[in-house]
């Protein structure tokens, strides 16, 4: 393991050094200036489903190894349950709402400022690598980026902003997108770059797609968490499946869960890689590194699988670790919720750059040193506008709000008594004191979003999907052909959801 080796050698080099005595805690030494800084998202990646969250498989030791190094966030929330919002949020330090970027046509407004634009205007080479759909420059998610690499096995038929040159029929783009075995061009990718000559810092953004469905991890990950397994349910075609459905066999269910902890392993695997590789370019030596998500995935929990469907914490909740030697304690454990738009504030306020970004999210570099935070500062906020849906959630550690728009319908949870969320009360104004001030918490946040929105409503634009990247998505299942030659937006879940999946 990259860290295990680098902790021990560095320990060791203290000691000769005399500086366990001496250096009065300096060893490691403190983030210097320009630091590397490292984002890596993996996917619809479950926090409840890594060792360091109290997985009990071994699925996740290199992200176990940083969360060990660093700081482990146990109530991170993301802003939405699908990749494009979700990416937005962290690009730019806005909710959903306020950025613009909330469906499948929408793109995001060059009038923002990104992440990347922000390091890039502070001296830095900027790298994104990304292996997703929703991840694509169609989306306008590639601000800021000196170089921009598509890692999906198709990018070589793509043009600068076009999925593919149009020459598969769909069944192909379906096979080629969700049975795409991404790691390890990822790995090979950022090699790649790194391995060019430069002599500015680096500002690297890292996504990776293979824990998102098809659940088909290659050996021997594939039989890791299940070897015994005689049935005949496989990952492959795990959304259109009609035999993957809420009252399947539970052996069956409990195999596909264990194909989703393979590939968080075989994913897991090339973190590792990737560290090591920055390691290796002594890139590390003075960094900052974050491992994420966008969301996570339904296995039935409410009677549906994926995700982009509910606001419920199965797909809400995401791993949050933070890694930065000198600058952030070894082993640190934050309770306290936080939420995906907060990485931009804490990344500009870490590495000590300037940035004139308005975010709204906060940095969370007092928490990291043990400060106290206000209480209503605890409220995270995600949203879900989308497939005809129009929900927005109001999570605290032990309460949740949940609100239907569209249906005018508003629920409260327990989550202390009933993590599972199987309990919902509805909100009559008179109920106990802990909804009472979730309420006034929620509806104080609700306030300061509209007015937020007010000052950004112009900054979101339609995504111009041409017909190459409309044919990939309509494959995907994210848009749905309508009679003619126009095409109405939709994904699989309106269709599952009308009970037509």
């Amino acid at each position: 393991m990259w860290f295990s080796r680098r902790a021990h050698a560095r320990f060791y080099a203290c000691v000769l050094a005399g500086w366990i005595v001496s250096c009065d805690g300096t060893c490691p030494p403190s983030i210097g200036p320009d630091p590397t800084v490292v984002v890596i998202s993996i996917d619809t990646l479950r926090p409840d489903h890594l060792g360091a969250y109290g997985y009990e498989r071994d699925t996740s030791p290199e992200i176990d190894a940083l969360a060990a190094g660093g700081a482990l966030f146990t109530h991170a929330v993301s802003t939405s349950s699908w990749t494009l919002p979700a990416h937005a949020a962290l690009f730019t330090g806005l909710s959903d709402r306020v950025h613009g970027c909330n469906d499948s046509d929408r793109r995001l407004s060059p009038d923002h400022t990104t992440l990347a634009e922000t390091f890039a205007a502070a001296g830095y080479r900027t790298l994104g690598f990304f292996s997703g759909p929703f991840l694509h420059p169609t989306f306008g998610l590639d601000q800021g980026f000196d170089a921009y690499i598509d890692c999906s096995s198709y990018a070589e038929r793509s043009a600068a902003h076009a999925s593919r040159s149009g020459e598969l029929d769909r069944h192909d783009i379906t096979t080629a997108s969700h049975r795409d075995i991404t790691s390890p061009r990822i790995v090979e990718a950022v090699r790649e770059r790194l391995a060019e000559d430069s002599d500015q810092p680096l500002f690297l953004f890292i996504h990776m797609w293979d824990v998102h469905f098809d659940f088909i991890p290659p050996p021997p990950f594939d039989t890791r968490f299940d070897p015994d397994y005689t049935g005949e349910i496989d990952g492959e075609n795990f959304f259109y499946n009609p035999a993957v459905h809420p009252q399947m066999d539970p052996r069956d269910l409990e195999h596909i869960i264990a194909l989703y902890d393979g590939e968080i392993a075989w994913t897991d695997l090339h973190v590792g890689q990737i560290l090591e590789t920055l390691e290796a370019r002594g890139a590390l030596d003075n960094a900052i590194v974050v491992v994420t998500s966008d969301h996570g995935e339904e296995f039935f929990e409410h009677g549906l699988k994926g995700h982009r469907f509910t606001l419920y914490d199965e797909v809400i909740r995401i791993p949050l670790i933070l890694w930065a030697p000198g600058r952030i304690d070894a082993g640190r454990t934050i309770d306290f919720p936080v939420s995906l738009i907060d990485l931009f504030a804490t990344l500009v306020d870490l590495s000590g750059i300037e940035s004139d970004a308005r975010t709204m999210g906060r940095s969370l570099l007092p928490l990291l040193e043990g400060e106290a935070v206000d209480e209503p500062s605890a409220l995270t906020v995600s949203e879900l506008d989308t497939l005809g849906r129009s929900l927005t959630a109001y999570r605290k550690p032990a309460h949740k709000l949940l609100i239907d728009r569209k249906n005018q319908a508003a629920l409260t949870y327990d989550l202390e008594h009933d993590p599972g969320e199987r309990l919902p009360n509805r909100v009559t104004g008179v109920g106990p004191l802990w909804e009472r001030d979730l309420l006034r918490d929620a509806d104080a946040r609700r306030r300061a979003m509209r007015a937020m929105r007010q000052q950004h409503e112009s900054k979101h634009t339609r995504a111009e999907l041409d017909p190459e990247m409309i044919e990939q998505l309509e494959a995907l299942g994210y848009l749905e052909p309508s009679e003619g030659s126009e095409t109405r937006l939709e994904t699989p879940a309106t269709r599952h959801s009308e009970g037509t999946r």
